[in-house]
């Protein structure tokens, strides 16, 4: 039982020592190669798309035209939806 509680105890300290490196290197040196920075919060603005109602990211939205006015919808269903209204009506 003994030998059980040293190795847990062990691995514990292995996976802080691990973590506390890795917390360190990113701070250090960035974050590794293939991974974005958290975003801020100016990035994190979120929009209505006016055809469906959800709530995107602005980043992600897909633009489309309704007469000469720029909109961001979720996806291209809803662009196509969109640009379908702009036409008929």
């Amino acid at each position: 039982m003994g030998r059980v509680a040293l190795f847990l105890v062990l691995l514990l300290v292995v996976l802080f020592v691990w973590r506390a490196l890795r917390y360190y290197a990113h701070l250090l040196f960035g974050p590794p190669p293939g991974r974005r920075p958290p975003a801020g919060p100016e990035e994190q603005e979120m929009i209505r798309d006016p055809i469906c109602g959800a709530w995107i990211d602005r980043r992600l939205a897909v633009l489309a035209r309704r007469g000469a006015e720029a909109v961001a919808v979720c996806s291209e269903k809803c662009r196509a939806q969109l640009e379908t209204q702009a036409r008929s009506g």
